[in-house]
């Protein structure tokens, strides 16, 4: 009964999404990010954490009210990729230029179409450029981590690309990713979050972190290109999507490759993230060292931002 209920309201959701004006439904989710940002006090307090530390690193203030301002506006962004990820489905492929500016497309097209490892931060909104993607006959498979319920994952996985996106659990995903890769397609990781916390040493806002080796293990392994990609948000229903490659000169030795392709990423996502904190909604996990204590939402000694 529950998952019934469950299935019949993403479905309702995904019909209002599509029905209602789009000036109507960003209001929506902005009133809900506020609302969100008010009542998560724990998770504000992360979030401040985290994007003090992103502005002393990038000439921001670091407190007072343009960090709250920040903090609030990164909860907004978040709702808006909540309400993109059902809302990018019904853009249509013809209308996809109206949405998305992709920069330099002649030169990636051949890139992906030849096998590619893309790295991306949790940034902006990866789905309207995915969904494009999938629209040239592009397949990409990508891990995800395991979401419940089933009808959950199932929703989210049916609006991801159209059947050229393919979800795998992270658990699981290693071979299907070398397959694709073999396959010269395209995999697309999610790379500034390490969870397990045994990735590779870097510096990250000038702080002490890892990141996982998994995008350049795969790269070096399987002889492809690895680059990283963001897709920031410009406005409601627009976006820009900007590539780059990782060039490193090869070491002959495969560790010190990998940590010199996943040091080159970091920098990457660190001009990704700092041309627009309040769209990076990696901030809303730990990600620093110090902040992977157990079960804590918040680094000691934070405050909400208020």
């Amino acid at each position: 009964m529950r998952g019934r209920a469950l299935r019949w309201g993403l479905l309702l959701t995904d019909l209002l999404v599509r029905a209602l004006p789009g000036p109507l439904v960003y209001r929506i989710a902005d009133l809900a990010g506020l609302a969100w940002h008010r009542l998560a006090g724990s998770r504000r307090a992360l979030v401040t954490e985290n994007l003090r530390r992103v502005s002393a690193a990038t000439g921001r203030p670091t407190g007072g009210p343009e960090l709250r301002r920040l903090v609030r506006q990164s909860f907004v962004e978040h709702a808006r990729y909540y309400l993109e990820l059902v809302r990018s489905r019904h853009y249509g492929s013809g209308r996809m230029a109206d949405h998305l500016e992709v920069i330099d497309w002649p030169r990636w097209d051949p890139v992906l179409r030849g096998g590619v490892v893309v790295a991306i931060a949790h940034f902006g909104n990866f789905e309207p450029y995915g969904n494009f993607v999938a629209a040239q006959r592009i397949r990409v498979t990508a891990p995800v981590e395991e979401i419940e319920p089933r009808e959950l994952f199932e929703f989210i996985q049916a609006r991801r690309g159209a059947g050229y996106i393919d979800l795998v659990p992270v658990s699981r995903a290693r071979r299907p990713m070398i397959e694709a890769l073999r396959r010269h397609e395209v995999v697309a990781v999610a790379a500034d979050r390490d969870l397990p916390g045994d990735g590779i040493e870097v510096s990250f806002f000038g702080l002490p972190t890892t990141m996982p080796a998994g995008p350049a293990t795969l790269a070096l392994m399987t002889g492809s290109p690895l680059i990283v990609a963001s897709c920031r948000r410009l406005g409601p229903d627009r976006f820009r999507a900007e590539g780059w490659s990782v060039d490193v000169e090869p070491s002959g030795e495969r560790r010190a490759d990998v940590e010199a392709m996943t040091r080159a990423v970091a920098r990457r996502f660190e001009a990704i993230i700092g041309s627009a904190p309040e769209q990076w909604f990696g901030a809303f996990q730990p990600i620093w060292a110090d902040q992977r204590g157990a079960g804590s939402a918040a680094p000691a000694g934070t405050a909400p931002a208020r």
